[in-house]
């Protein structure tokens, strides 16, 4: 891996993670001073992620953290259910039963620490379950798919919801991902790819119901849409 890549790699995981403020400016010689480099490969880092949609160019040297929108959440989620969607049917061809066994071992993690609520249970329901998700692209048998279904993965915003979640939408959301493995286990790829498909399209509309909540609140005499 160059230093380019490095720098990429690094500052994307740092942008994804929510590590910068959104309209926050960065500039080549900071972020070269930060990670030890010199500017030349900040700044080939910086083109890429504008690309990308993570950062917006500024006139002058540098750029500026992108505004994360409503649309691009649902975006992320369209892609993920073409993405994942395919995974999940191309799974049932490779999958173990050791795999599908560590996916319901995840799921009953899910379950535990939504039960039992201890101290920082959502840190563990959103490590169970980028994991559950993982595993999808792990047994697809694409390393181009795996690639690009991992990247989607990276976004907290889009695979940390579950602070939105009632306990009924985060139980109903454990029994989704039952139906999953058990589609999985029966090579069915039809059924695997319906069962993601209809786990993530209610990941949306619970979004879409969050954020209709949230405009209410702000402007509580508007009509409701």
């Amino acid at each position: 891996m160059s230093v380019s890549d490095e720098v990429h790699a690094e500052l994307r995981r740092r942008l994804v993670a929510g590590h910068f403020d959104p309209g926050q400016k960065l500039k080549e010689e900071h972020i070269a001073a930060d990670l030890g480099v010199s500017r030349t490969p900040v700044r080939a880092a910086i083109q890429r992620l504008v690309s990308e949609g993570l950062l917006e160019a500024t006139p002058k040297r540098g750029a500026v953290v992108s505004e994360w929108r409503t649309t691009d959440t649902e975006e992320i989620f369209e892609l993920r259910v073409l993405a994942e969607g395919q995974a999940a049917a191309w799974a049932t061809r490779h999958i173990t039963s050791e795999d599908t066994d560590r996916m319901d071992a995840l799921n009953a993690r899910i379950e535990r620490a939504v039960n039992e609520k201890p101290k920082g249970y959502l840190d563990e329901v959103k490590g169970a379950n980028l994991s559950f998700h993982m595993a999808l692209y792990e047994t697809c048998g694409s390393a181009r798919l795996r690639m690009f279904g991992a990247n989607l993965l990276e976004y907290p915003m889009v695979t940390g919801g579950f602070y939105i979640y009632s306990d009924v939408d985060a139980r109903e959301s454990i029994r989704q991902h039952t139906e999953i493995v058990n589609a999985l286990r029966s090579r069915n790829p039809d059924w695997a790819r319906s069962a993601l498909t209809s786990h993530l399209c209610a990941a949306i509309e619970r979004f879409r119901r969050y954020r209709r909540a949230e405009r209410n609140a702000d402007f509580p005499d508007q009509p409701r849409l």
